[in-house]
């Protein structure tokens, strides 16, 4: 698969529409005390599991796609998840003995 040609396959325009966003999503969970965080760390791993480091790529990649779709819940968050995998993928490595 070539990294310029990835594009998401669902109608991301939809999701601002639908139900919930994911920015309510998230207000929503914080009024009620919960943290979103455990999720998008789900998210990430995922996305980790299935491209290793290009998960990167790829999240940077759609996170360009929604910003050029001017889809603000797309772009938080693919922010959100960009971010959690900088972190998971730049994590030190320790070695247990």
């Amino acid at each position: 698969m070539n990294q310029q040609n990835i594009k998401n396959p669902n109608d991301s325009n939809t999701s601002s529409d639908a139900g919930s966003s994911f920015q309510e999503l998230v207000k929503e969970m914080k009024l009620l005390g919960m943290d979103p965080k455990p999720l998008l760390e789900i998210a990430a791993t995922d996305i980790f599991t299935q491209h290793g480091t290009m998960g990167m790529t790829y999240a940077e990649l759609m996170l360009d796609q929604m910003i050029e779709e001017n889809n603000p819940n797309g772009i938080a968050l693919w922010k959100e998840l960009y971010h959690i995998l900088s972190d998971l993928i730049s994590a030190p490595k320790i070695t247990l003995h």
